[in-house]
């Protein structure tokens, strides 16, 4: 099944404007945290993947970052997500990976069956069964119930697609600290610690049909939480990502779309984000249903984290009817719609 791409990414942080909920840890820190990275091999360091040549001192906004280092034989032998105070040093020790050494027992060579053993029919009790593997762990809320979401792409939240609008509204109220009900969808400002992320839900003749989660990176001003436009979340990006990959697998497409010049390479992300010269996707197919779900950066008011879940079926009748929700137009693609505003 081909994927038209219909998600609505481009005016979900237009809520955002309108949340003015208190910060519940207000702090008149130092606007910057130190990263320091020690190794005793060459690397090539990124940090939100953005290369950084003089990696023992990088200076960082307090948050979240992802960092991933490569040695000089282009492995990747770091790849982890750290955490950068206001006014503090994080460091991070890197080390030279260290071969195995073969086990070896009683003389015995690590693979080989032991002189001692004795010759025999197969034992009448067999070896059990390997457990199950453990579920993957929730890394950030994309609507993870018990840390999974739908074999089928179905839903998130505890919400399917189908349901109805007031089933949707009394499962999320009660984990929303603002909401907004328009014609068509529901936003909710969901509390993330000291932050905030948005939920959108989307329906057609008063049928969930998709379901938008929204990160953007928040300040705080005047004990408000405002929009950051200088700052890309790419450590809520990276951990979408790998949530869901967690639970289905590797992307069907995993595009990156950098026009008018501008290169992943540059360093000038957070520019072509801002001029829409720039946007990343990521996306998982159910084949069975057709649902599917998409994992974006781009720029709405503000540099835009996103994972959309999408009903294949209602998305198809949305885009027969030409429907229009929240200014998004389903008859159009969605790379029209995001590139053309």
């Amino acid at each position: 099944m081909e994927i038209d791409n219909r998600v609505a990414m481009k005016h979900l942080s237009a809520f955002f404007l309108l949340v003015t909920l208190p910060f519940y840890a207000v702090s008149g820190q130092s606007p910057e945290g130190i990263l320091k990275i020690f190794s005793d091999m060459p690397l090539v360091v990124y940090v939100d993947e953005v290369h950084c040549p003089q990696y023992s001192d990088i200076q960082l906004v307090p948050g979240t970052h992802y960092v991933k280092a490569i040695n000089s034989e282009g492995v990747r032998v770091y790849s982890e997500i750290v955490t950068v105070r206001a006014g503090e040093v994080t460091s991070v020790l890197i080390e030279t990976p260290k071969a195995r050494v073969p086990d070896a027992q009683n003389g015995v060579t690590y693979g080989q069956p032991a002189s001692n053993m004795q010759a025999g029919p197969p034992s009448e009790n067999p070896d059990p069964l390997p457990a199950d593997p453990p579920k993957p762990e929730q890394t950030i809320d994309i609507g993870q119930i018990s840390g999974m979401l739908p074999a089928d792409m179905g839903g998130a939240f505890g919400v399917t697609f189908g349901m109805s609008i007031s089933d949707v509204d009394r499962i999320m109220t009660p984990k929303a600290a603002k909401a907004q009900r328009s014609s068509g969808y529901y936003t909710y400002a969901i509390p993330n610690g000291s932050s905030v992320y948005l939920v959108e839900f989307r329906f057609i003749d008063q049928k969930l049909f998709q379901i938008i989660v929204g990160y953007p990176s928040i300040y705080n001003g005047n004990s408000k939480m405002k929009l950051d436009k200088k700052e890309v979340p790419f450590p809520e990006f990276n951990r979408m990502v790998n949530d869901v990959t967690a639970i289905y697998g590797e992307p069907a497409t995993a595009e990156k779309i950098f026009l008018a010049g501008y290169s992943e390479e540059d360093g000038r992300i957070l520019e072509a984000l801002r001029r829409k010269k720039a946007l990343i996707l990521h996306t998982w197919i159910d084949h069975a249903t057709g649902n599917y779900i998409m994992v974006g950066l781009g720029y709405t008011t503000a540099p835009l984290a996103a994972t959309i879940y999408t009903s294949g079926s209602l998305e198809a009748e949305a885009a027969a009817r030409k429907l229009r929700l929240n200014g998004y137009d389903y008859k159009k693609s969605f790379k029209d719609n995001y590139f053309s505003n």
